[in-house]
């Protein structure tokens, strides 16, 4: 049985240290081994990964509406002695929104940290910033290298809503927008709002379009900014104007609409003069044509006749509308071509006369025609026989011809392709003049067609710009200029203005707000419509949801239901009858992936209130190695002098703490792979003051051999045996060793309690460091003190800094 003990414990620590070692060896050398040991890495933050720290502000202008609406409500009611009932409800009400308030920060910051986390960035730090009475949430994605989709997946409002059909721009909607401008206008000028955080704030708003800050040139300003262009910077006004949107025609096209609206405005800067790329073809040759030998014309709806050079009209047929080419007339001339249209092609023409042989039943034919559609091929054949034995086709046209062109000997005169029915059209212009065809079918019936006159075409018509080069080289020079335009250096020196702006829309977007939201929704889950085999997202609501939705789907039958994600429309169904079940489907998701991704957004929750990106900074990946590489590079440095040191000092009990101090440093290798308290999802992230935490826990490490060495050099002095002199030094020096650390690990718990993230990290691997070095110093330190006492080397004192003594214990 002793034995077997005998052999415990050297088994376990072997079989500990072997699973360590693997834990520390690099991912690529450890592939054969288990999920569960190759799955340890180590984490970086975002001074040593490189990565995204974005800043967002939190706005909770929809909170306080909310709770200024209810305490307006309590006051009413209460001073009209309403329902107590009613009145207790809405207190109850203000009170939960009261905390909300309250917890606001701490719920974005969960939905944020999963949202990260569904990024497949574990090791994120969302560290919570006020500034003044604004609240900020300051996120760190370390690693992160495509930065506009780190923003678009953390900062976008996941909020659902489902509105109503709404197009009519009535008196009530109008007022409602200007009664909303006038509450703008006013936290502006007078809450101390800056017009960025009303426009972030409103941003999501149907019907509203907010500029943070633009570039414009003069002919770009909205329909009532001209006045701004006179204006000096950082006044705010209100101004009754347009924008121009895009509208969709009944034919499917796009059109630009004026939409009249309200601005609150402002000029961000004085006009400052830049370059302009001249885009438009026309103003960039008017500009071009300024220099020697080059000038301009313009052409609207040009016949392209034999006065045109024929390589110009062969250029204009090789080119789409809103190209640009060269085409050289000569040696001496050439010009850059722009289409401003697609081109008219020319049509054929050609003229015809021809027999109609019409049957009982065929369009157009007359009631008294009785042949059959038999008697009538026979007929046309007789007809056609007599026509090719030289009897006269306008002799026979005008007694045999059904047609009314049969009075005037068959003639139809003249036609261009597309003016006959298709069939008479392939005949008749694959005839040669003055020959007749064999009978040919149309619904009208059976035709003998003569071509009267030979087949010609009308001219091309095109509207276009040419630029024209002359001179030698004409050619080359073209094609130069022809480079400058594709570009983009045509510029010309202009003012600018810069612009910040909020633009009321007082035109229904078409949709307005139903009180089912996302406050209401429960789950989301990703399936296929068993008609179509589609993916579809469906939506399950809670119990009121259910009943709102119903009666939202009763009241709108044959009418569309918006359904809105984050702002933007997913899918505007009709309903077809009342839904009953609390159960919504999303559709208009071109794949799975796409539905999936769409089901995620629902289910990681909506923040509860909006954010909006304040800043961002990028720290470049080669930056994060760099500084990775320099503190590696200073904690071996601090370590190798620490060994080199405790050797001089102590010689072979140096030599001893320089072992220990490997094995520690193993330890803390080993450590940093693997989770906090070995069973939990988070881990030790290393920033640089993680980093400085680890190099201080290095001197530290040694600090409590040096106190035990002291002691047992003091017993050895005594001339006490070194398996003495070990057990009462380890006893009079742990009562240093335990108040020392423990001190400094109770610091290590205040810095992480009431620190930001960065001083977390300090006191995390600090504290872990002062753990695992304790653990080394006593435990390791003393058996490995131990095993050499029972040898021969505990006989010769000089080896542990004591000189040789020649009295015993």
């Amino acid at each position: 049985m002793t034995e077997k003990r005998t052999f415990i414990w050297p088994t376990s620590i072997i079989i500990i240290a072997l699973l360590l070692g693997i834990v520390a060896l690099p991912g690529s050398a450890k592939q054969w081994a288990p999920s569960f040991l190759r799955s340890p890495s180590f984490h970086f933050g975002l001074d040593l990964a490189g990565g995204t720290q974005l800043d967002f502000r939190i706005s909770e202008r929809e909170l306080n509406e909310q709770m200024d609406n209810i305490a307006t409500e309590i006051k009413k009611l209460s001073d009209q002695h309403a329902d107590p009932n009613r009145i207790s409800f809405l207190q109850l009400q203000l009170s939960t929104i009261k905390q909300q308030k309250q917890n606001l920060v701490e719920s974005i910051r969960t939905v944020l940290e999963r949202r990260i986390n569904a990024m497949g960035v574990s090791e994120t730090i969302i560290t919570p910033s006020y500034i003044g009475n604004e609240k900020h949430l300051l996120v760190e994605c370390p690693g992160v290298v495509d930065v506009q989709e780190c923003i678009k997946t953390v900062g976008k409002t996941i909020n659902l809503e489902f509105k109503e059909e709404f197009l009519d721009p009535t008196e009530e909607f109008e007022q409602e927008v200007r009664d909303r401008v006038t509450a703008s206008y006013a936290r502006i000028t007078q809450s101390g709002d800056t017009l960025q955080v009303v426009g972030q704030d409103l941003s999501s708003e149907i019907g509203l379009l907010y500029q943070e800050s633009t570039s414009l040139f003069k002919d770009q300003i909205p329909n009532g900014l001209e006045i701004l262009w006179t204006s000096s910077p950082g006044r705010i006004t209100r101004i009754e104007g347009s924008i121009k949107s895009p509208r969709q025609t009944e034919e499917g096209g796009y059109e630009e609409q004026d939409v009249p609206g309200i601005f609150l405005a402002k000029v961000l800067s004085p006009r400052t003069q830049t370059g302009r790329i001249i885009n438009e073809a026309p103003k960039a040759f008017a500009m071009l044509s300024k220099e020697e030998g080059v000038s301009t014309n313009t052409h609207k709806d040009r016949t392209l006749t034999e006065d045109v050079p024929l390589r110009i009209i062969s250029t204009l047929r090789e080119m789409q509308p809103g190209g640009l080419k060269v085409a050289e007339v000569n040696d001496y001339s050439a010009r850059i071509i722009f289409l401003r249209t697609p081109l008219q092609r020319g049509n054929e023409q050609m003229s015809a006369s021809h027999i109609l042989v019409a049957y009982e039943g065929a369009v157009s034919a007359s009631d008294d025609i009785t042949r059959t559609k038999e008697e009538a091929l026979t007929l046309s054949k007789e007809l056609l026989e007599r026509v090719r034995n030289g009897e006269d086709f306008v002799s026979i046209a005008q007694e045999f011809s059904d047609g009314p062109s049969g009075e005037n000997g068959g003639s139809l005169g003249t036609f261009g392709r597309r003016d006959m029915v298709p069939a008479f059209e392939t005949a008749a212009f694959a005839l040669a003049i003055g020959e007749v065809s064999d009978p040919v079918e149309t619904q009208f019936g059976y035709h003998i067609i003569k071509s009267d006159k030979a087949l010609s075409k009308d001219p091309d018509v095109a509207s276009y710009d040419e630029l024209i080069v002359e001179g030698e080289g004409a050619f080359d020079r073209a094609e130069q200029l022809l480079a400058q335009l594709e570009n983009g250096d045509v510029r010309s020196q202009e003012d600018q203005i810069h612009l910040s702006f909020i633009f009321f829309s007082l035109i229904p977007s078409g949709w307005k707000d139903t009180p089912l939201d996302g406050k209401h929704f429960r789950s989301a889950t990703v399936t296929l419509d068993p008609n179509t085999n589609i993916p579809v997202v469906q939506i399950n609501f809670d119990e009121e949801g259910g009943r709102m939705f119903q009666e939202l789907t009763k009241n709108n039958i044959n009418k569309r239901i918006a359904i809105f994600v984050g702002g933007q429309l997913i899918s505007a169904p009709v309903v077809q009858s009342e839904i009953i079940g609390g159960t919504a489907i999303i559709t208009g998701s071109n794949n799975i992936e796409e539905a999936r991704n769409l089901a995620i957004d629902l289910n990681t929750g909506a923040i509860p209130a909006p954010i909006y990106l304040s800043g961002q900074r990028t720290v470049e990946a080669t930056l994060g190695a760099t500084a990775l590489r320099t503190s590696l590079e200073a904690a071996l440095l601090g370590a190798l002098i620490l060994m080199v040191y405790m050797v001089i000092m102590y010689r072979l009990l140096g030599l001893i703490a320089d072992i220990v101090l490997s094995i520690y440093a193993f330890l803390f290798f080993t450590f940093l792979k693997m989770p906090l308290f070995l069973f939990s999802s988070q881990y030790i992230v290393l920033t640089l003051a993680g980093m400085a935490g680890i190099i201080l826990s290095v001197g530290m490490a040694v600090d409590a051999n040096v106190l035990i060495f002291e002691r047992i050099k003091e017993e050895l002095r005594k001339g006490k045996l070194l398996k003495t002199a070990v057990r009462t030094g380890f006893e009079r020096a742990w009562p240093s060793i335990r108040d020392g650390n423990v001190s400094t690990l109770i610091t290590c718990v205040i810095l992480f309690a009431i620190g930001t993230s960065i001083v977390r990290g300090f006191a995390i691997t600090l504290a872990t460091g002062l753990i695992l070095s304790m653990f080394t110093a006593i435990v390791i330190t003393r058996w490995i003190l131990k095993c050499i006492a029972e040898t021969s080397l505990a006989n010769n004192t000089w080896l542990f800094g004591v000189k040789q003594s020649s009295s015993n214990e």
